[in-house]
This record gives C-alpha cells, sequence and structure tokens, in this order.
C-alpha cells in the first residue's frame, strides 16, 4: 500500500484501475458526496461537455471512464467507484482528473475522506489518499492521472472549490449551463402596444371580482371559503373540525363534511409511537394516515371520503397529548417548483407536467419515504416509493391539478419539480 500526501505523485503500473472516492456515509450533519471525472487534454480543459463523467453521464462515450456504482460497509462508510481502462483513453486526452462534490454542505463536514486507487488486474492498492484539510469546500479536485513518458502516473491534488460541481466543471472547460428563458427580443421599432377596449377591460375586472378568493386565514381560526359552494375540483368547502387529546381514542367528525377529498392534520407531543387511521362501516382501522415515532410531530394527510357515513378517525398512542384537525383542500399551500418538510404533508399541484424529484435525509439506514399524486377522480400515481437511507429519485408528474401526499417515517425530505425530459437542462438530475 502506498500512501502519498497533497503534491506527490507516483507511477501507478497496470492497464485497468479501480477508484473509491470513501468517506463517512451521510447522516447526523454529514451531508451527501458524489464523485465525478473529467477527461482532458494537453491545455488542461475539457474538449467539449461528454468529457465529464458525472451522474448524469455514467459513462464517457469511449469506454475508458466509467462510475460503477456505489458501496456501503458495517463501519457506517461509503465508497464510489470509478474504472479506468488507459487501453481505451482516446490519445488526445493527457489528463483524468477525480472529484469530488456535495450539494447538501461543505468538506469539512465530511470525516474520512479519502481516494484509493486498486489494481483491476491484481488487486494491490496503487495509491491511497487522506484528504486531512477540507474546511468549507463544495467541491474538491481529489487526484489525477497523467501521462508521462508514455506511462501513466497519479498525483494528489486535493484543491477545493466553493461552488460546488458546476463551479469546478466550468473551470475545466464545461459549458453545458442550464438554458436561459427564450427572450422574444423587443417590440418592432415605432410599434405602439395594442390599445384594449374599454369594455373589454370592464369585463375582465367583473370576473376577476367574481372568483377573487379571501387571503388565508390562520389554519387554528376559521376556514377559508370561496365564492361558491365548490370550491375545486377536489370538493367542497366546509367548517374544519379540531379535536384535542390524550392517549388512544376513537373521535367522530360532528360538522357536515361533504363527499370528496379531505385534508388531515395531526400533531403529537412528546416522543414515543403515534398512529392515525380513519375507521370503516365495521369499525376497523382503514387508512393510515400518520405513522410515526418522531418527537413533537406535525404532519398532514389526505383522505377521499365517500359521505355515507359519519366520518370517524381512530388514534394510537402512548400518553401524550395530540390534537387532530380535518380541513378542506382549499387550505392546501401549492406546490411550485420545490418545497421541503419533515413527515407528512399534502401540497397542491396545479402546473403542467414534468418530473418530480425526491429526496429523504435520515439518520436511519432504512427509512420509509412515500409520495403519492391524487387526481380529482380519484387515480393514483406512484412519484417515490423508497426504502433506504438515500433515496433520490425522479418519476414522471402528471398536469394539475393534483394532490401530492408525501409519507415519510424519519427524516427531512425535499421535492423538486423539474421539466420533463429531453426539454433541456446539462445540471438537471436525470432519473437514475
Amino acid at each position: 500500500m502506498t500512501k502519498i500526501v497533497k503534491g506527490g505523485n507516483l507511477p501507478v503500473p497496470g492497464q485497468v484501475w479501480r477508484i473509491a472516492v470513501v468517506r463517512r456515509a451521510a447522516g447526523g450533519g454529514v451531508p451527501e458526496v458524489e464523485a465525478s471525472a473529467l477527461l482532458l487534454d494537453a491545455t488542461g480543459r475539457v474538449r467539449d461537455d461528454g468529457d465529464l463523467v458525472f451522474y448524469n453521464r455514467l459513462a464517457h462515450a469511449s469506454g475508458a471512464v466509467r462510475l460503477t456504482g456505489q458501496v456501503r460497509d458495517e463501519e457506517q462508510r461509503v465508497a464510489d467507484w470509478l474504472e479506468i481502462d488507459t487501453a481505451r483513453v482516446e490519445p488526445a486526452v493527457e489528463r483524468i482528473v477525480i472529484t469530488a462534490s456535495s450539494e447538501d454542505g461543505t468538506f469539512g463536514q465530511v470525516p474520512g475522506l479519502h481516494m484509493r486507487t486498486i489494481s483491476a488486474g491484481t488487486g494491490e492498492q496503487l495509491a491511497l489518499y487522506e484528504v486531512d484539510d477540507a474546511s468549507t469546500e463544495t467541491a474538491f479536485v481529489l487526484g489525477e492521472f497523467y501521462r508521462r513518458d508514455g506511462a501513466w502516473k497519479f498525483r494528489a491534488v486535493g484543491q477545493g472549490y466553493d461552488a460546488g460541481l458546476v463551479g469546478l466543471a466550468e473551470d475545466f472547460g464545461i459549458v453545458g449551463g442550464d438554458p436561459e428563458p427564450a427572450d422574444d427580443g423587443p417590440d418592432p421599432v415605432g410599434a405602439p402596444p395594442e390599445a384594449i377596449p374599454e369594455e373589454l377591460l370592464a369585463k375582465v375586472r367583473e370576473a376577476e371580482a367574481a372568483v377573487r378568493i379571501p387571503a388565508q386565514v390562520p389554519v387554528q381560526g376559521t376556514v377559508r371559503v370561496g365564492p361558491t359552494p365548490d370550491s375545486g375540483p377536489f370538493g367542497e368547502d366546509f367548517a374544519e373540525f379540531v379535536r384535542s387529546g390524550k392517549g388512544k381514542a376513537d373521535v367522530t367528525v360532528d360538522v357536515p363534511v361533504p363527499a370528496g377529498f379531505v385534508v388531515v392534520d395531526c400533531a403529537r407531543w412528546g416522543d414515543g409511537y403515534f398512529g392515525l387511521f380513519s375507521i370503516d362501516e365495521q369499525g376497523e382501522d382503514d387508512v393510515l394516515l400518520a405513522n410515526t415515532t418522531l418527537e413533537d410531530y406535525e404532519g398532514r394527510a389526505v383522505l377521499r371520503y365517500d359521505g355515507r357515513s359519519p366520518l370517524r378517525l381512530r388514534v394510537h398512542a402512548v400518553q401524550r397529548e395530540w390534537t387532530v384537525a380535518v380541513r378542506p383542500v382549499s387550505t392546501l399551500d401549492e406546490l411550485g417548483r420545490e418545497a421541503e418538510g419533515r413527515g407528512g404533508d399534502v401540497l397542491l399541484y396545479t402546473g403542467p407536467a414534468g418530473l418530480l424529484a425526491s429526496r429523504l435525509r435520515t439518520r436511519f439506514e432504512h427509512a420509509y419515504f412515500h409520495v403519492q399524486g391524487h387526481e380529482p377522480d380519484g387515480r393514483d400515481h406512484l412519484l417515490a416509493n423508497v426504502a433506504s437511507r438515500r433515496p433520490r429519485d425522479s418519476m414522471p408528474l402528471p398536469e394539475g391539478p393534483l394532490l401530492v401526499q408525501v409519507r415519510s417515517a424519519d427524516g427531512d425530505w425535499s421535492l423538486e419539480v423539474r421539466p420533463p425530459k429531453g426539454s433541456g437542462g446539462f445540471w438537471r438530475r436525470a432519473s437514475r
């Protein structure tokens, strides 16, 4: 085993190498880290954007460099593995740079960061470089393989960047920035704006006044009510119902609730198990609305109520105080480009079709994380369903209106609405 320090170099024999970028697994304040590689010419720059091997391009077109996967061990370490086949490296490529980047934090928060180079033929460890001076960087050039006198050598670089993978890649000539919105250009010179007839403006003002909705009030106050009984495609508005208690209990909603989708909010103070179900006509637990051991939990779920029998809920809990509330869909926040939260939540999406990228950060090795979309007619769409410590997924998102329900047993989550595939965007993470 050959351990080298920052700036050191040594020969690396063999034709195929396997490189591991190793660090402490994410969680408990440690951010996610991802490895990538850049193939550089004699000027120290990429020839085009295809010379970056990263999360959206797992292999170089030549086959010389590949990201082959991720491995975890029982010591809470994780390694991204790359493979370099020198026989396939094109003559114009003089250097191959190995990098690491984080979207969630700095490398000062990442213990145990190091890079190992292993001969694929013999299994011998050729080089080991440990990073011991990281601080506020969000990307690192760990090391580079370079040609010298017809052979390959490795150099430990250890150069940090504060602009993440995007800034690092731009320094090496990557120009794959996300496209700017199209500009239709200025109006023709001298062309005055088209006048809108006053009678048409009056009709527009009248229509706006008829559909204007009052500003939302706090959730514990009076429910926001629209100008007509039907507040939207998911059902009518109604007066909210709130009930508090302690320990296990059955709750009957004693306000008139019309058939359709309803929102169920819940909060539990303290620790221990907390579960919330709807109750079917036979008195059994029916739809799961909350299921958590989080301390001081607050969550939200959506329930499709048939309106035929009284709406009843069942609380399963240790001797802790709780509150449940039933509210109309009109009280929901809208999902714009992105959202984040903890535990269960429901958001209203009214935008165009696209992709929904979801992510969970948790301290558990296996954690339940589920995102589902509900259309007004009851059709459902699975948007995420992952039981792992590092879920990162991107699924088709239908055109709104859609109720987006997030269920998470433990951890902080985030959602991001992205354009559909093929609509551009070099740095937009592709589905894996």
